[in-house]
């Protein structure tokens, strides 16, 4: 590293952005406004907003315009400004969804009216962080049902060009492309808009959704093509070399200009540089350039997962793989030539044992099938180096973000990584041949589709594999900080002249690393609450490795169960659930669970289900049928519960307390399931959302006592707990499940109000995120997920 002084700045740079941002200083992320004007804007969020237009992005139902150099006009208080004449504040970037479709070519300059919000935060361990997603795009706010005032006449001729020219060239492959059209999409013009979600899934889950991004092979394939092309006609390097890069500053501009893109394009940037001055291409130096070049546009790339997944991806490509290639002594091999080692006797007895039976076999050809044999085997194991060498590079990247790995993905990858690039390239060549005739097109494009349709359908196959994913849960930081100190130190190990105990010490020190990576601390019983918006959605867990899931909707947020209940179970490291309590069928206790049930028929969900528990009712509504059956599809166990079962998993005991045993289901809320939780000296009671009348019911059948826990019935509704209820259970801690933007007045005053004079403490999701109750022998902890310091 001391040759490369250049990469070493870069690096401590990084690594002084990240300690300044842990440390407090407002580096990374942040609010470009002051204080007051968002307090402001929260009070008046109608607000009128000015800037130009960048992009637009619009489907069957709505249309999104994005606006760079944004100006809010803002009128400040009486008390604030003598003159109290309207101001105009920079918000840099907003995203903007208009009511209606509008004609607004990229670079005119708009004014909008709407209500401005900040970009939402992550509410849920594991959720997407759409705030620190946004804010490396420089985008704080979001305009929601936004109207349009006026435009200008101007507009940026060269980007509406842009635009217009991504959008015809979509069009030509969903003409050529059939149904893997999106596919194509996605890898030769970076669009995922027409990408299905089953597809996307699937490739996620086995390992390879990388092809699907604009990446350094499609930047090397493309610019590199351009360059080889130029210079065979003639051309100088100079000239090559800047024709070839603007072309592809073009390419990247049109394509959308993501974190993978404008890294590939840096590195080729470089590496043009080198062919141009005379200079060797160093890989690792481009990279950290690259890197700094990125981060000096936005520091908020540091925490940004596509951004850190790219760059992992390809520094154990370039760093890692060729240390890993050297120790095994395969770097000649790659190179074709002919490598002879010393090997032990027990190996030069069974080749020597393998060739005699190949003999018996084959006869006189026996020496040159063998030759190709054990060079085809070398060269296999050199693949497998460096497919397990990147994803090894990648682990803690995964680990921390999406709390899972693909373990098939290590060996997908042996195919697909040599054959993607013959389907970019027919993707390419099938594009053009398209712009000029659909028929040919279809015929040049064949090979690529081909070999996306096996790609698919390995990937069908994997999610069959039991133990195809690998799910660990998020490492701490500290924990990911070692992982690359120890794999670094194993990487200069490997790279060392000297005796073979190099590579078991290396061996050693990664298995520690690992080893280090994946352990969890021990966990007490908890029951955590989801912020799932207007909705419940409850996870029991016990030390001994149980875990139950109680309701999962929302009638205010889609994908609950995609996008909030897997993520967090996969963040805790939450592999199996034992079993799923529907309280009662209302979509915002159903809409999750009903959406996981659904991919898991699909083989779309790496995290097991068990048995699915519905209130048992005489005359079911139709919702109730349909998780049966859609259970029952995925070969899941169905199992109805009533007044008197009780379920035990170790320690844990669920009673159930209601429905009656007469229950119809006519009043899905008074006849739900009403769940007293038991573990060791803690109780809980779960009440789903009966009123008034059910609790009373319970009541009188003396099934109520005093409990440690209450999640509160109905969502905080004035129409349930009662005072002789609150009187009987009185709870030391409760949580009300709610939208802060909920029309139904949840939760009541008059609620919140009687369990504070209960003596409860009461957490709220709409205030503290996804609240968890932990049950340790010193007593109960409350964590909130939006709480600093609190983690969960």
């Amino acid at each position: 590293m001391t040759k490369r002084p250049l990469c070493m700045v870069c690096l401590v740079l990084m690594l002084l952005m990240c300690v300044a941002d842990r440390a407090g200083f407002p580096l990374i992320r942040g609010n470009p406004v002051p204080e007051n004007v968002d307090s402001w804007i929260r009070e008046h969020p109608k607000v009128t907003i000015c800037g130009e237009v960048t992009q637009t992005t619009e489907n069957e139902f709505s249309q999104s315009v994005y606006l760079s150099n944004t100006y809010l006009i803002y009128q400040p208080k009486k008390n604030q400004s003598k003159e109290n004449q309207p101001k105009k504040i920079s918000i840099e970037n907003v995203k903007v969804f208009l009511k209606k479709k509008e004609d607004v070519p990229a670079g005119t300059v708009v004014l909008v009216s709407g209500n401005l919000e900040r970009v939402g935060e992550m509410r849920n361990p594991g959720e997407f962080d759409a705030r620190q997603y946004y804010a490396s795009q420089h985008i704080f706010y979001f305009m929601k049902k936004a109207e349009l005032l006026k435009k200008s006449e101007n507009y940026s001729a060269y980007r509406q060009g842009m635009n217009d020219l991504r959008k015809y060239l979509s069009k030509v492959l969903n003409g050529i492309g059939g149904k893997e059209a999106g596919v194509f999409q996605a890898i030769v013009l970076g669009d995922k808009s027409s990408l299905d979600e089953e597809v996307k899934l699937r490739y996620q889950m086995a390992g390879i959704v990388h092809v699907l991004a604009i990446s350094g092979l499609h930047i090397s394939v493309i610019g590199m093509g351009i360059y080889n092309l130029l210079m065979k006609t003639g051309m100088g390097i100079w000239p090559s070399g800047i024709i070839s890069l603007l072309i592809l500053l073009q390419y990247g501009v049109m394509t959308g200009g993501s974190v993978s893109t404008m890294r590939a394009v840096c590195m080729f940037l470089i590496s043009v540089g080198a062919k141009i001055t005379g200079r060797i291409y160093d890989l690792p130096t481009a990279l950290a350039v690259s890197a700094m070049l990125i981060l000096g546009d936005s520091g908020a790339y540091l925490y940004n997962s596509g951004f850190l997944l790219s760059f992992s991806a390809v520094a154990g490509a370039g760093v890692v793989v060729p240390a890993l290639t050297k120790s095994m002594d395969l770097s000649r091999i790659e190179k074709g030539e002919n490598v002879r080692r010393k090997k032990s006797a027990w190996k030069r007895h069974a080749g020597k044992k393998f060739k005699n039976i190949c003999c018996m076999i084959l006869g006189k050809h026996t020496g040159q099938i063998y030759e190709k044999f054990a060079g085809g085997f070398c060269k296999a194991n050199l693949a497998l180096g460096a497919s397990i060498g990147i994803q090894l590079t990648m682990l803690p990247v995964s680990l921390y973000f999406f709390g899972e790995v693909s373990l098939v993905g290590i060996f997908l990858n042996l195919l697909v990584l040599p054959t993607v690039g013959i389907v970019l390239g027919s993707g390419v060549t099938g594009l053009l041949a398209g712009c000029v005739s659909f028929s040919v097109g279809r015929v040049v494009i064949l090979p690529g589709k081909v070999l996306a349709g096996i790609y698919e359908e390995l990937c069908k196959l994997s999610g069959n594999l039991p133990f195809g994913i690998w799910i660990t849960g998020q490492p701490k930081l500290w924990q990911v900080a070692v992982y690359y100190i120890l794999f670094a130190g194993a990487v200069w190990i490997l790279t060392q002249k000297g005796k073979r105990e190099r590579k078991i010490i290396a061996f050693v020190v990664v298995c520690l690393a690992m080893s280090i990576l994946i352990w969890r601390e021990p966990e007490p019983f908890s029951v955590s609450c989801l912020d799932v918006g207007q909705g419940d959605g409850l996870v029991l867990r016990t030390p001994e490795g149980n875990c139950f899931l109680v309701d999962g909707g929302s009638t205010n947020k889609s994908g609950v169960g995609q996008y909030q209940v897997l993520p967090y179970l996969k963040n805790q490291g939450i592999s199996q659930i034992d079993g799923i309590f529907i309280s009662h069928t209302d979509q915002d206790h159903i809409s999750g669970v009903q959406e996981i049930l659904e991919m898991a028929v699909k083989k779309l969900n790496s995290v097991k289900l068990g048995c699915l528990y519905l209130p048992e009712w005489e005359n079911p509504p139709a919702a109730w049928e349909k998780l049966k059956q859609t259970a029952k599809a995925a070969g899941i166990p169905v199992r109805t519960l009533k007044e008197g079962d009780c379920l035990n998993a170790g320690k844990l005991q669920l009673q159930i307390i209601a429905p009656a045993v007469s229950a119809s289901g006519a009043d899905v809320n008074e006849d739900g399931m009403v769940i007293k939780v038991k573990y060791e000296e803690f109780l809980g009671l779960l009440t789903g959302d009966i009123g008034e009348e059910t609790e009373k019911k319970l009541l009188e059948l003396g099934l109520l006592e005093d409990v440690d826990f209450l999640k509160v019935g109905h969502h905080g509704s004035h129409y349930s707990t009662c005072q002789q209820f609150l009187d009987t259970v009185r709870p030391e801690y409760a949580v009300i499940s709610c939208s802060s933007t909920n029309t139904y007045g949840h939760p009541s005053p008059e609620i919140t109000k009687r369990l504070e004079e209960t003596g409860c403490q009461t957490s709220f999701t709409m205030e503290s995120g996804a609240v968890k109750v932990c049950w340790e022998k010193e007593g109960i902890r409350i964590k909130k997920f939006l709480e600093k310091g609190n983690s969960m």
